[in-house]
């Protein structure tokens, strides 16, 4: 700028009064167009930079409480989506504020933040948000309810109690006096389910909490009359429980010809509701009161009220096995066969099946049905004896299954499912794996945290990192107003080229033979930095190419790191299996010890290779991510390349200033009013660096203000990791415990269903030699009898033959 202006200056008093006048008239020369395709260019650069002004640096900066609202917002929107893991984040960030707890958005964020982590299973961290929640005085009463409904949820699935029922008063203060049927409800079944309570006082609590709801019409209603029963029954109260199962049943038709003393009340539930929680408590209600009445001996009532379950209910096929004990109790072994027979037609697959066959092959032979008993006891033998001695074999597979199932379970990189290893005809009697899928996800947990806890850990080394070396690149915000400023100041510097370029049109001609060569030595710089200046982009449109282009290469390195990812992990999966294979078949090989142990080792060394590579290929990725989301600033030496270049521009400049003096009066003009437009431009250069300081102010203090965040909660990070080796340490083997046990009980379920079809099979061997026994002695009684006959009749006959 200072040049130009001296530039100005100069041609000014060289040219005297006449040339001064002549720059109050407009230039219309041959260069004129240039002149005017240059102001074009500027008129475009200050544009842009307009938007870069308006946009980046002369907008007022958010406060940090609208900051915060904003990231309420956000956390609310994904709330409402669904994305609990996105959302439990961003309201963990808020609550972590202490200038967010006067926010009036403050418990919502709790509320939010709390639900989140109950739905995604997380009930200790959703507990400990609940209680500050419920703990605030200010609390409205709707917020109220809602929390502490989710506190009681939360409370039933750790089996921990204490504090409740001081909640429970003060919603009932809330509500005076009352609890609302919600709340009541979610208290009662939490009263029901607490196993801290001696039974007799659980029972005369749930039936306190549950009778009014049972005694007031509304949603919760037959929810709590089907309680009442349950609970009844387990207190031994058969008569009390069938008169509250009765309730949700509708009145059994009066008798022909006659009418009721009194119109039916209306049923609770009645079968045909489309709802399908109603549907579900009717079909229960059936099937306890057909238990209750065929425990107290009134097999008629208890066939009536199973026969009631529709057949599309889950309950169909328990009710038909049940049907058939109560006719074997009834001594009608026919009409027995016949429910298994049903049984075992709609529900082949049903746990009942073996059960129902083993009951079957006992009725048949009830019936004398000896040869189809038999081959009932033998399809149960052949169907479940493989599965019992695979089982078998799976449980003496090592020497410490503990360990052998703990470590084939959490081996790898994933968890694997218990189901996994069992037979498939296994899988549908193994209601006990709940423990071994418990247990899966508490060890899940606990690798989850410390997997977690390094995440963690790496990418606040790489905020801090970044922040110190990337800058920008960390605030995309910031980042695309400087690279629009970026564009903006290669734009200026285009239209300086073309005015030097205007300029040695004019002057070249004009200076001595010394001078050219100094500009031609000038120039000759200028043009070895132009080719690459020129790939510099000056618009948005040019900024989105370049993004576009560059992104593009680094998705097709990342694809080719995706599909190297995958096979390291199959080749990790093989080394898995392998290890697998020679666990299982330790008693079958006749591998020496040494061998095995060398090619253990060699196993390990290779398992420990795809380690590294997986754990280097990650890296890359991350990488990889970073450069695509710095695209617009990781180009190295742009910045170098525009200043050089600049710097060449303003070089040629001041060697055509000398020549400027000695130009005619139109080329004068032209060279004034060039001067007039790198005014223009020097001031939008101004400009521009004013809008860079701005953004660097800005990006100076969000990095503190980031820094100082992250090093707080890698404070935090190095506890989570100390309570995590801890809770490791704990956890020891607790997965191997769990799956071996609940291995032998679903081995013993075989074990038993075998052993009851052999016994079976005795038993037909041994009633079928008794028949033939009696059958036998009453042939040879019979034949005793008909001699006897034979002795009596003809005895006159051999007396007179005797005679």
């Amino acid at each position: 700028m200072t040049a130009s202006l001296r530039a100005l200056a100069l041609s000014a008093a060289l040219m005297g009064p006449a040339a001064a006048s002549a720059v109050d008239r407009p230039y219309s020369g041959p260069s004129a167009t240039q002149l005017e395709q240059v102001e074009g260019q500027l008129r475009g650069a200050e544009e842009n930079l307009r938007f870069v002004e308006t946009q980046f640096t002369l907008r007022p900066e958010p406060s940090d409480e609208d900051s915060r609202t904003r990231r309420f917002s956000d956390g609310e929107i994904q709330y409402l989506l669904g994305d609990w893991a996105a959302a439990s984040v961003l309201f963990y960030d808020l609550i972590s504020e202490p200038r967010f707890k006067a926010s009036p958005h403050y418990e919502d964020a709790l509320f939010y933040l709390s639900d989140s982590l109950f739905q995604q299973k997380n009930y200790i961290g959703a507990r400990v948000y609940l209680r500050e929640l419920l703990s605030r005085p200010s609390l409205s009463v709707a917020r109220f309810k809602d929390a502490l409904s989710r506190f009681l949820a939360v409370a039933g699935r750790l089996n921990q109690y204490d504090g409740i029922d001081g909640y429970v008063e003060q919603a009932r203060k809330l509500s005076g006096g009352q609890l609302t049927p919600d709340i009541a409800y979610i208290y009662a079944r939490w009263t029901f389910k607490r196993s801290d309570l001696p039974d007799a006082e659980r029972f005369a609590r749930a039936r306190e909490a549950f009778t009014p709801l049972a005694q007031t019409p509304g949603p919760f209603r037959a929810q709590a009359v089907y309680h009442l029963g349950v609970v009844a029954v387990q207190a031994g109260d058969f008569p009390a429980a069938i008169g509250w199962f009765q309730q949700l049943l509708p009145a059994p038709p009066a008798a022909p010809g006659k009418q009721p003393a009194e119109p039916p009340a209306a049923p609770l539930v009645s079968s045909n509701m489309a709802d399908a929680d109603a549907r579900r408590i009717h079909d229960l209600a059936l099937l306890s009161l057909g238990r209750l009445l065929y425990e107290s001996g009134r097999y008629d009532d208890a066939l009536d009220r199973y026969g009631q379950v529709p057949r599309d209910s889950e309950s169909f096929p328990e009710s038909l096995y049940e049907i058939a004990w109560t006719h074997v109790r009834k001594g009608d072994f026919q009409k027995a066969k016949d429910a298994t027979d049903i049984l075992l037609l709609v529900a082949p697959d049903s746990q009942l099946a073996p059960e129902a066959q083993i009951l079957q092959g006992t009725l048949l032979q009830k019936l004398h049905k000896y040869s189809q008993a038999l081959e009932t006891y033998d399809g149960v033998v052949s169907t479940y004896a493989p599965v019992r001695d695979q089982m078998d074999a799976l449980l003496r597979v090592n020497h410490d299954p503990v360990s052998y199932f703990d470590n084939l379970l959490a081996r790898g990189d994933r968890l694997m499912d218990v189901n996994a290893l069992l037979p498939p005809l296994a899988l549908k009697y193994a209601s006990t794996q709940k423990e071994v899928a418990g247990a899966l996800r508490m060890v899940s947990d606990i690798d989850s945290g410390r997997k977690g806890a390094g995440e963690a850990q790496a990418i606040a080394d790489r905020i801090l990192s970044a922040l110190d070396s990337r800058g920008l690149e960390t605030f995309p915000e910031l980042q695309e107003g400087y690279t629009r400023a970026d564009a903006v100041e290669t734009a200026l510097t285009h239209a300086e080229q073309s005015l030097v370029q205007l300029e040695s049109s004019l002057v070249e001609g004009r200076l001595t033979h010394e001078e050219q060569q100094r500009l031609a030595a000038a120039r000759s710089e200028r043009e070895a930095l132009r080719v690459r200046f020129a790939s510099l982009p000056t618009t948005q449109k040019e900024l989105e190419e370049r993004r576009r282009r560059m992104q593009s290469r680094v998705d097709e390195v990342d694809r080719e790191a995706f599909r190297l990812g995958y096979e390291l992990q199959s080749l990790n999966a093989i080394a898995m299996a392998v290890r697998k294979w020679v666990d299982d078949t330790r008693r079958d090989r006749k591998t020496s010890p040494d061998e095995e142990r060398e090619f253990l080792v060699q196993l390990q060394g290779e398992a420990e290779t795809l380690s590294e590579l997986k754990s280097d290929l990650d890296k890359t990725r991350r990488q990889l991510a970073d450069e695509r989301n710095s695209v617009d600033t990781s180009l190295a030496g742009e910045a170098t390349i525009r200043t050089r270049y600049a710097a060449a521009l303003v070089r040629e400049h001041d060697l055509l200033i000398v020549g400027e003096g000695r130009l005619p009066e139109d080329s004068a003009r032209a060279i004034l009013r060039a001067h007039e437009v790198r005014n223009r431009a020097n001031a939008l250069r101004v400009r521009v660096a004013a809008a860079k300081e701005v953004l660097h102010a800005q990006l100076q203090r969000r990095g503190r203000e980031i820094r100082d965040k992250v090093l707080a909660e890698q404070a935090l990070l190095q506890q989570y990791e100390a309570e995590v080796t801890t809770v490791s340490g704990d956890a020891r083997n607790l997965v191997g415990r769990i799956a071996y046990d609940s291995f032998r009980r679903v081995r013993q379920q075989f074990y038993d269903l075998v052993l009851k079809a052999d016994v079976g099979v005795v038993d037909v061997a041994f009633n079928r030699k008794q028949d033939n026994t009696t059958r036998i002695q009453d042939v040879s009684q019979q034949k005793d009898e008909a001699l006897r006959a034979l002795d009596s009749e003809f005895k006159g006959v051999l007396s007179e033959g005797g005679q």
